[in-house]
């Protein structure tokens, strides 16, 4: 359910549930627990998950508080305003929280109280999982093969990642990572290994890329621009740049850049001389091509100047849309522990691994790249302008990224 933010709701209560109080008003919206029994119980007053719905939007639009016994849980349709606010967890139990009736993975996995209010999961979960903590942990869910994504956002990377000290930044590991673990969120039509001005040994870059991600993203492919600027290639389209165009004028794609703007000029230039009425197709969301307020470099413009000056000519002029967020993604990573409070512990293992290939000095996975589709998870990206410039969508995207964080490292944590 698509409501106002819940930092604009001016209504205060509490609910007093068996020696559990939760009190929301404004702000963030925040829920205080009182602490659980420390042994599992499953009597009707020590139930070991309890969840309400009480982030202040006034009497009526609540529905009572459910405590849960182990099992699953189907909270759908519980009354109008079918939020999940909050989560009780007693010691010994844990709580699986999926947002949806069909989701394999959970989206959230709590051993401890939980608000939830103001948070992207907020309006979303619709079915609890209720287990006690020392129970077997259950194999990881067949995969499920689907005929359409109808529904989900189709996007395409444009990805400089190299092998670990292979020439270019290790951020891009660390984002793709992090896509992986929202792969099934996406239709992920294509992600371009190696699309980079440097010249890197795309090869071993490929092969990185699908030893660490393909079980999750299949879709990966080396880079036909490899060590290539615009200048060069300015009128051709070759390889993967022939693929995007196809994909552009096929309709409803977004490009994700988090690389030199090499191959998406490639196309854009394409399609502007070969079949200008599909110009208004072309959809860009890049991180940091143009320097924000602290963060003065623009890394991906540097390196293939000619390409990004192009872009952003055809986004100013309305050609094109392109949305540029700056240097938001940067900030949130290294804000994300210290302004954010964020929890940015994460194990070493499966996909934890790579997202800890680069961390800040508070530990943070250097994911900024990754930004450009964590907005879209933490709130989507109506209303941000689309001419290329970063002004207001700078303050607002890091904005966006630091409410939602704790949300984003809970699904890391779960989703490994």
């Amino acid at each position: 359910m698509n409501r106002r933010p819940h930092r604009l709701r001016r209504h205060r209560l509490s609910l007093t549930l068996a020696g559990v109080i939760a009190l929301a008003g404004t702000g963030a919206g925040t829920c205080a627990m009182a602490a659980q029994p420390t042994s599992p119980s499953n009597g009707a007053a020590d139930s070991p998950v309890r969840v309400f719905d009480a982030c202040g939007y006034g009497s009526g639009t609540q529905w009572a508080p459910r405590r849960l016994a182990e099992g699953a849980h189907d909270l759908a349709g519980t009354t109008a305003d079918r939020d999940v606010s909050g989560v009780t967890v007693a010691a010994g139990y844990r709580a699986l929280l999926f947002d949806g009736a069909a989701a394999t993975r959970p989206a959230l996995t709590l051993t401890a109280d939980r608000d939830l209010c103001g948070t992207p999961l907020n309006d979303r979960i619709r079915r609890i999982v209720v287990q006690r903590a020392d129970a077997p942990t259950p194999p990881p869910p067949t995969p499920v093969t689907t005929p359409s994504a109808a529904g989900k956002p189709k996007v395409w990377v444009l990805s400089d990642l190299s092998v670990p000290g292979g020439g270019t930044d290790k951020d891009d590991i660390v984002s793709l990572a992090a896509l992986s673990t929202y792969a099934s969120d996406f239709d992920i039509a294509k992600v371009s290994v190696g699309s980079t001005t440097v010249r890197i040994n795309c090869d071993a870059a490929y092969t990185y890329a699908h030893d660490a991600f393909a079980s999750r993203i299949p879709a990966l492919v080396r880079s036909s621009i490899c060590g290539k600027d615009y200048n060069s290639l300015k009128g051709t389209k070759p390889g993967t740049v022939s693929d995007l165009v196809g994909a552009i004028r096929a309709g409803g794609l977004t490009v994700l850049n988090w690389a030199p703007m090499t191959e998406t000029a490639l196309a854009v230039r394409w399609i502007e001389t070969h079949a200008p009425s599909d110009l208004a197709k072309v959809r860009i969301v890049t991180h940091w091509t143009i320097g924000s307020p602290g963060y003065s470099s623009s890394y991906n413009c540097s390196k293939d100047s000619a390409a990004c000056s192009y872009l952003h000519t055809m986004a100013a002029d309305g050609k094109i849309q392109l949305t540029e967020i700056g240097a938001a993604g940067q900030k949130f990573v290294d804000q994300a522990k210290r302004s954010c409070r964020v929890d940015n512990t994460l194990p070493n293992t499966g996909l934890g691994k790579y997202l800890r290939v680069k961390r800040t000095s508070d530990g943070t996975p250097d994911l900024s790249d990754g930004s450009t589709f964590l907005l879209m998870e933490t709130g989507g990206l109506a209303g941000y302008t689309t001419d290329g410039s970063a002004g207001s969508n700078f303050p607002r995207a890091y904005d966006q990224l630091c409410r939602g964080g704790a949300a984003v490292f809970d699904h890391f944590r779960a989703n490994l």
